[in-house]
This record gives C-alpha cells, structure tokens and sequence, in this order.
C-alpha cells in the first residue's frame, strides 16, 4: 500500500518521550542540514533497523551517517556522508560488521528540523 493513502501521524506524536532532539554537528549533511542550526528527531535503537540515517558514536562522538546494508559477508553495512566535500573523507565509504555497528548506534533518524528563523528559538525562557 502506498503511504500517499496512510493516515496522518498526529503532531503530538513528536513529542514523544520516547524521542530526542539532537542537534547536527559537522557538514557532512550540507545543505540539506546546516551545521549547529538544523536538528533531528532520532528514535533511539541499539542494532540495524533499515536503511536511513543513523547517529553512530564513532570512537569521537556521536556523529550522523547514512547507513545502508549491502550484500556481502564480510562487512554488510556502508556509512556514507551526502555532503560531496566528505566523499572520500575519514569514515565515508567505509564499511562495518553487523556486530561493530550495533556496538556504536545510538538511534535512526525519524525526522529533520529545518530552522526557518533561529530568533524565536533564542527568545524561548532559559535558552541564551
């Protein structure tokens, strides 16, 4: 079935306590999410769940990475960055075992947070 026919998901549903709010750090994602302005809502998960994009702790820190599964014994899951500067960069390309990336996943990315006009967010209460 098509999801052009799938119910609405209602608002309330991202504010979930189950969900959190992470800011993107790096360009790896550029332009699509801008460095220390656009966030993501990740739905944390502790093993591969699909292809997407997944926050991975890479020995450094929590870091953004596309993730997809691909056919081969040895080491079935590529990560990759979608900012063409990072294409042949430290971690982009490489490829992971099943079990190293689940040691490292943090969760799987269910929404992007565009900033449209970061001055409403700095007027909110306790934000500087």
């Amino acid at each position: 079935m098509s999801d052009f026919f799938a119910p609405a998901i209602p608002a309330d549903r991202v504010l979930s306590p189950s969900l959190r709010v992470h800011m993107v750090e790096g360009d790896g994602f550029e332009p699509q999410l801008k460095n220390r302005r656009d966030y993501v809502l990740i739905a944390p998960v502790t093993e591969y769940a699909g292809e997407g994009l997944y926050l991975l702790h890479d020995g450094y820190g929590p870091v953004l990475y596309r993730v997809q599964y691909i056919l081969a014994a040895d080491k079935p899951i590529r990560l990759s960055l979608d900012n063409p500067l990072h294409r042949h960069s430290e971690g982009c390309g490489h490829r992971w075992s099943r079990e190293t990336f689940n040691d490292a996943v943090l969760g799987i990315v269910v929404a992007d947070i565009k900033v449209r006009d970061e001055r409403y967010l700095r007027a909110v209460e306790g934000v500087r």
